[in-house]
């Protein structure tokens, strides 16, 4: 059975959970569906376009939203939720030019799709269905997914890093995005409420080997800018101390290990890439095999064309774009000889979301993002700060760089259902949406019975709007 197979067959297994189990476990069976990429990331756009994919980024989000219960109706009044329906009707709009149609509606359903997490996970978060011991299974049962493609599958479908190499670290998704899920983890693992001392620790450091092993560099910056911001915050704890030291030696120890190119061993050279790119930096001298830099100049040779494809556009363009998913064309035109256009996804080519959005659909349109992504960012520090989530506004914080900087160097708006949308939306649910608790409730009932004498009225169920 290949590696594929196996994610439908799990997507299979998780489907019932998610359409009758209670709706806490249906919730969580479709977290772990984060997990899968029923197509492989290696497919092209009309391959990747499949029911499975559709379901789990837009159906089944849209299911559990229906099963949220009555408060479903007010789940789009906050700012940047309104912004991003601006960006999607805009980003359809563009579609009526677009060189390639068919990437473009798939586009317009994936952005539909990551409004549609958000929204179900503050929902969940607001009615208590994510606490330690779903985060736990999630975290728990994406570890396992991790080392059953990677151990027994091989790891070639989701974590291939060239035919000279070993396989990465990753679940049925591509490793980069599984990174995402892996930072995030760490962030939660850190930062929970919830968790006691064993249990922080031992996450943390079985995460943070996770992330060696998977060997994304720019997710392992982002872990590691997690790690400060928490030590810096917590110093004078001494869980920030066992943690610390826990996952130094793993990091320590795994790093070493990869400094040898010689082994090909999938435990110890997957993220050899991380060495090799520091040494490269250091030494200005790359591998043989260029493990460290090779991605480094494919990008930078596409952003190369961007910019001077930007320079030489018109007003009209550079204000509007060139049209929804036309950034395929730029790899067409940089690699022709490796690219064609009916084995191509134009929606992960240009390998930037900045370069991406002034290209494709202009100033306009980066202009609206900047401001989706600061009005996020400040409801989030303005909720946050009146709330009781299970983790704080420090733990979003800690996690938004390396999203950005992923952002700067990935595709990542193009993954509804998918671990890299999951993961901050997870974030700013853990923080932003807290449930309401019983001794709130306990207050509530006491205050009705004094106003109402000895007659009680019932109490009505709070109602949150997003």
């Amino acid at each position: 059975m290949s590696a594929v197979s196996a994610a439908q067959c799990i997507f299979w297994i998780l489907l019932p959970c998610i359409l009758f189990a209670p709706l806490r476990w249906s919730i969580l069976a479709w977290l772990v569906m984060g997990n899968l990429d029923t197509t492989a990331p290696t497919s092209s756009v009309t391959e990747a376009i499949g029911w499975m994919n559709a379901s789990k980024g837009i159906l089944l989000p849209l299911y559990l939203w229906w099963r949220l219960g009555s408060s479903r109706k007010k789940g789009l009044r906050s700012t940047p939720a309104i912004l991003w329906i601006l960006f999607i009707l805009y980003t359809a709009a563009a579609s009526l030019w677009s060189p390639f149609p068919l990437a473009a509606a798939k586009l317009v359903g994936n952005l539909v799709g990551n409004l549609l997490t958000f929204v179900v996970l503050l929902k969940a978060a607001r009615s208590g269905l994510l606490e330690a011991r779903e985060i736990s299974v999630l975290i728990l049962v994406s570890l396992g997914l991790g080392a059953l493609q990677t151990f027994y599958y091989g790891g070639l479908a989701y974590g291939f890093d060239g035919a000279d190499r070993p396989p990465r670290f990753s679940s049925f998704v591509g490793a980069q995005q599984y990174g995402a899920f892996l930072v995030a983890f760490l962030a939660i693992a850190l930062w929970h409420k919830a968790f006691g001392l064993k249990t922080r620790v031992g996450m943390s450091a079985a995460i943070g080997a996770a992330l060696i092993l998977n060997g994304s560099r720019t997710w392992f910056l982002g872990a590691t800018l997690v790690l400060l911001v928490y030590i810096i915050l917590s110093f004078r704890k001494v869980v920030a101390s066992v943690t610390l030291v826990a996952l130094g030696l793993g990091f320590g120890a795994l790093l070493v290990q990869n400094f040898d190119p010689m082994d090909s061993n999938v435990l110890t050279n997957p993220s050899s890439r991380i060495a090799a790119t520091l040494s490269a930096l250091v030494t200005g001298q790359d591998t043989p095999q260029n493990v460290g830099l090779s991605n480094l100049n494919f990008r930078l040779a596409i952003y190369g064309k961007v910019v001077e494809e930007l320079r030489n556009a018109s007003a009209i363009k550079l204000l509007f774009g060139h049209g929804t998913s036309s950034g395929g064309n730029i790899v067409l035109h940089v690699f022709p000889r490796s690219y064609k256009a009916d084995g191509l996804d134009p929606n992960r080519s240009i390998h930037s979301e900045w370069l991406r959005v002034l290209y494709e659909w202009g100033i306009a349109r980066f202009v609206l993002l900047m401001a989706i992504l600061g009005t996020l960012i400040f409801e989030l520090a303005r909720r946050s700060e009146k709330s009781s989530g299970r983790i704080g506004a420090p733990a979003v914080f800690s996690f938004v760089p390396a999203f950005l900087l992923a952002f700067s160097t990935e595709n990542l708006i193009a993954s509804a259902g998918n671990a890299v949308t999951m993961s901050l939306a997870l974030m700013v649910a853990l923080s932003w949406s807290p449930k309401l608790r019983r001794p709130v409730l306990a207050a509530v009932r006491q205050r009705a019975a004094a106003s109402a004498g000895s007659h009680v009225q019932p109490v009505r169920r709070w109602k949150f709007s997003f």
